[in-house]
């Protein structure tokens, strides 16, 4: 859930899937729409959306976790 300052937590793949979707429907995009703009296929918005536990996901939580760290999503600066 996003903060006062628009910045969602993201401890979790679950969270991280939850954050994108969320921010691709604000954004008014379909998957198809957005994996266009990321250079992917749709396929791969859906498993990062569903919070699918791949490897590299995996790892990059755990390293922030060792590390007392956490990701934060929030839009970019313009």
């Amino acid at each position: 859930m996003p903060t006062s300052t628009g910045t969602t937590r993201v401890r979790s793949p679950e969270a991280l899937g939850r954050a994108i979707r969320a921010a691709r429907e604000r954004a008014g995009l379909t998957q198809a729409q957005l994996a266009e703009r990321a250079r992917a296929n749709r396929y791969a918005i859906t498993v990062l959306e569903s919070g699918h536990e791949t490897r590299a996901i995996e790892l990059l939580f755990d390293t922030l976790a060792a590390l007392e760290l956490e990701l934060a999503v929030r839009p970019r600066a313009k």
